[in-house]
């Protein structure tokens, strides 16, 4: 997800990429919160006048992070129907957690990861061929990298 993030930035919002870069030393909840501005007063912004102009970077990983939470939702209702035992325990032992990664889309999920961005970017001031440009561009590449997923399945034990 974080790379999907930069290299979008990178193609429609060049100058935020200082941003994107100071973010991905972050944690994923880190980075919701000072986006999303939910921890402005316990937490200094540390990215100084760039986090205040940017509207790309918040509005794409907002988003996908949202997306990449439904997903793992998802995922994890379905372990649980299977063997809410099981996945208790790994639970319980499992270690910090990973940063969030979004699973293949379908095409309703794609739709509404577009609608959104498309949202958020012009509630934010981005110009709305602009914002659907930026949605496209997000789509699109969420849907390449399951193409190629698809092309490389994983192999069990590996952490591709």
């Amino acid at each position: 997800m974080r790379d999907l993030v930069r290299e979008v930035v990178a193609e429609h919002a060049a100058h935020e990429l200082p941003l994107v870069d100071s973010l991905r030393t972050l944690d994923d909840d880190r980075v919701v919160r000072t986006l999303a501005g939910g921890g402005q007063k316990r937490e200094p912004l540390g990215f100084g006048y760039a986090e205040v102009s940017a509207l790309v970077t918040p509005v794409v990983w907002l988003v996908l992070d949202q997306a990449a939470r439904r997903t793992v939702d998802r995922a994890t209702e379905g372990l649980l129907a299977r063997g809410r035992a099981g996945v208790r325990r790994l639970l319980r032992r499992a270690p910090g957690a990973p940063n969030r990664t979004l699973i293949a889309l379908d095409p309703v999920e794609l739709a509404l990861v577009r609608t959104r961005i498309v949202e958020q970017a012009t509630e934010r001031g981005v110009d709305r061929r602009e914002a659907e440009a930026l949605a496209d561009s997000v789509v699109a590449r969420i849907a390449t990298a399951a193409a190629a997923d698809e092309d490389r399945p994983e192999t069990p034990g590996t952490g591709s």
